[in-house]
């Protein structure tokens, strides 16, 4: 029989990284998935697992945390996994007793508490050895990220990046004569809505596709705007084929207001590598650097520019001037990278 993986979530089943890995981990256990959200639909990952745990309820109500994790701790006190996949340090404080029952725990690291709140490295080391006391491997998505880990903790780290599925046919690209920004994915103030209100407001052309998760009332007024095509949330396979099809640019911008948004990790690249459709990124992002150096993007002199129809100029004539490698494309897949994951696990051992 195979091995038993309990996968705790926070999210939905909407989230694309935490569909590919339990796409992949299912190939090699009995995934059980905890998710909660609003609506089940939005599990797009719900077919590809052997169990089910949703929790339906508002993330942010605190009843539904409440039984989001009262059915965590339930599971972790009385049933017995080859493995334990968690994402993110809040789950892990939460949890934290009761994970010393299992055999393993795997915390997988791409949205860091201490580097939202500016502390890398072995800075507060003391903290971070409580804290990740339990945890017997961890996963980051970079090489940046693996070096923004405590020392004591880099030995036990592994990287996977947030590479997309490879597609092996591309359609034709959607010319309009004004700029497609396809903006998708966690939606808010500091990751991009502030740069899309500015753009419409410069360029009277400009149209926006937005897709994803919002996560303030900025974000949601707009998508009201009236050259906003607003979609929900839809799963990565079709933001992938709007991306490869209708968008001049995939937006892809940080405000650099902490050390987790200046050493952003974004799926948008890779997907951008993949769809051939250059991403819109801000110079503070350190990833920016790999951006201009491959020439598969427009980098923003800063997160705020002064002049935001000299922008939307340059970005309508630079349009059809970037260049996507296909050796990059073809490496930057979710299929060479997910044996890591596997190995991560260690399912072989047991």
């Amino acid at each position: 029989m195979k091995p038993r993986i309990l996968y705790l979530s926070f999210n939905d089943g909407s989230d694309m990284r935490i569909n590919k890995e339990v796409r992949t981990l299912n190939q090699i256990a009995r995934v059980e998935l905890m998710a909660l959200g609003p609506d089940p639909a939005q599990c797009f990952v719900a077919s590809d697992v052997d169990t089910l745990h949703f929790v339906k309820g508002e993330r942010t109500s605190p009843g539904t945390l409440f039984r989001y994790f009262a059915r965590s701790s339930f599971l972790l006190a009385f049933r017995r996994y080859d493995s334990v996949h968690i994402i993110n340090e809040p789950q892990l404080l939460v949890l934290w007793p009761l994970l010393w029952l299992q055999k393993r725990v795997v915390l997988d690291i791409f949205d860091s508490i201490f580097l939202r709140k500016n502390q890398p490295g072995n800075q507060l080391s003391w903290l971070k050895k409580l804290v990740y006391a339990p945890v017997g491997l961890c996963i980051v998505t970079d090489e940046n990220r693996l070096k923004l880990l405590p020392d004591f903790m880099k030995k036990k780290g592994s990287i996977v990046p947030n590479y997309p599925y490879y597609q092996t046919s591309l359609p034709p690209k959607e010319r309009t004569a004004g700029l497609t920004l396809l903006y998708y994915g966690w939606l808010g103030e500091q990751r991009g809505t502030m740069t899309v209100r500015s753009l419409l407001a410069a360029d009277p052309a400009l149209k926006v596709i937005m897709a994803g998760w919002l996560a303030d009332e900025s974000s949601r007024l707009l998508t009201q705007h009236p050259r906003v095509e607003w979609l929900g949330v839809i799963p990565q396979a079709e933001a992938t084929k709007i991306a490869a099809r209708r968008a001049d640019y995939i937006l892809c911008v940080y405000a650099p207001i902490n050390d987790n948004n200046i050493n952003a990790s974004p799926n948008k690249i890779y997907d951008a590598i993949q769809t051939r459709t250059p991403v819109i990124i801000n110079a503070e992002v350190k990833v920016s650097d790999f951006v201009r150096d491959t020439r598969i993007g427009y980098v923003l002199p800063r997160y705020k520019v002064e002049d935001y129809a000299q922008v939307a100029d340059a970005l309508l004539h630079q349009r059809e001037s970037f260049k996507f490698d296909e050796e990059l494309r073809r490496s930057c897949t979710w299929e060479s990278v997910e044996g890591t994951l596997k190995e991560v696990h260690r399912l072989d051992i047991l």
